[in-house]
């Protein structure tokens, strides 16, 4: 029967996937109180390759559970190098990767902004002039990604972004690009965690983002190391996503525009339920709330199995009918289907039925990271460099060949 203990879990699970990139970016409210309805989701997690529509068969691309390719094949490869480059008309022009913007008045507005809004954007401007003198941003488009989070309330808006300005505070963020240890946070785990990426645009202009999470085994991952280090990699990817966006944003002259995030559910299994991962999700998204705020305006749960297309269907109900509209969550034979109304074919991975090629990978990984487990012995690393990151020691390179290691990807990758 579908509604068995697990299977109700696994209910539970689907819908708080969904819901969870929704909820990061304020397009969803979701508290713990309702953790079984509202697990949270990363923004860009793991997946794999498998047999979509008639027109595009690809085979699985998965590995099974412990078995990894060796530890400097991903790096060396360089999958995943460029996962925050995707918007650029040349991904692979630079591997410097987008910085925080320095020049935020610089995004436009949307054109048609209601005159009212735009009020309301110079009023909360004057309740912030106190956080603009201390350095933080109150630039009109950060402005009205919380109005827009707080449906317009001046007073909800205010008390988030405020919420938002201690968070930064309480974690040092206005130097993460300039004093954390990036080659721990961000280089390391790279090809693995955060997997997918940021690549192309959708029909409309939309920034496309795609979380491999059939593969992510996020319950693994997060009992492989303390929570104040996976916190760290999300936050740091959190500012990364921003960072890109905007990039993007101000290179093409138009407004930001909400992206479109295509979750992979393919090969996702029912142990990756787990009470203890949801909670440790659940205070990811409590980040991602104040920095990823109104940044999302879709999401596509594509290669879902049966079972988790159906729960949507019997227990979207019970969401915000706003969330439930931005959502999508489509099986298998679907999955194509779906993508197409909303992306072209050419910019559709091929991984995913569409015609899109990266150096001619059908799975894009230089851009999209290819994800799973990180191998015991690239945790190993991680845990090393992390803790020459707390007590102020000094990173070394990696083992090996060092006229191989070059590039921004430090001791962990090697030149392609």
């Amino acid at each position: 029967m579908f509604f068995q203990e697990d299977r109700n879990d696994f209910a539970t699970f689907v819908l708080t996937l969904v819901v969870s990139s929704l909820a990061t970016v304020g397009l969803a409210k979701v508290s713990w109180k309702a953790a079984r309805w509202s697990w949270s989701s990363i923004f860009w997690t793991n997946g794999s390759k498998s047999s979509l529509t008639e027109r595009s068969k690809p085979t699985s691309a998965a590995l099974p559970d412990g078995e990894h390719l060796g530890e400097h094949d991903y790096w060396s490869k360089g999958y995943g190098q460029y996962k925050y480059c995707g918007l650029r008309e040349d991904p692979f022009a630079s591997t410097q990767q987008p910085q925080p913007c320095r020049r935020p008045d610089d995004i436009l507005l949307p054109p048609d902004l209601d005159p009212d809004v735009k009020k309301k954007i110079l009023v909360l401007a004057e309740r912030v002039t106190d956080l603009k003198e201390a350095g933080f941003r109150t630039d009109p488009s950060t402005l009205l990604r919380y109005l827009r989070a707080r449906k317009f309330d001046l007073v909800a808006a205010e008390k988030q972004l405020r919420e938002a300005v201690a968070w930064r505070q309480k974690h040092n963020l206005e130097t993460v690009f300039t004093h954390w240890n990036l080659e721990a946070f961000h280089d390391c785990l790279g090809p693995w965690y955060h997997s997918g990426g940021i690549l192309g645009h959708g029909k409309n202009g939309q920034p496309i983002a795609y979380e491999r999470l059939g593969r992510a085994n996020f319950p693994k991952l997060a009992a492989s190391m303390p929570f104040e280090l996976l916190l760290k990699c999300d936050m740091v990817h959190s500012l990364h996503c921003v960072a890109a966006l905007e990039e993007d944003s101000i290179r093409r002259r138009v407004p930001l525009k909400g992206v479109i995030v295509v979750m992979d559910l393919e090969g996702f299994t029912f142990d990756q339920v787990q009470y203890s991962a949801a909670r440790k999700l659940a205070k990811l998204v409590e980040s991602r709330n104040l920095l990823l705020t109104e940044f999302t305006a879709k999401v596509l749960a594509v290669n879902a199995p049966s079972a988790a297309a159906k729960c949507w269907s019997m227990f979207s109900y019970l969401l915000d009918p706003g969330t439930v509209a931005k959502v999508e969550v489509v099986s298998r034979k679907d999955t194509f289907k779906a993508l197409r109304v909303h992306v072209d074919d050419a910019e559709i991975p091929a991984f995913l039925g569409g015609e899109k090629h990266v150096n001619g990978d059908p799975e894009c990984r230089d851009i999209l990271a290819p994800g799973g487990l990180p191998p015991p012995d690239v945790l190993a690393r991680f845990e090393v460099l992390a803790r020459m990151e707390k007590d102020g020691t000094k990173v070394k390179s990696h083992p090996g060949d060092k006229q191989q290691i070059k590039g921004m990807w430090g001791c962990c990758y090697g030149s392609r």
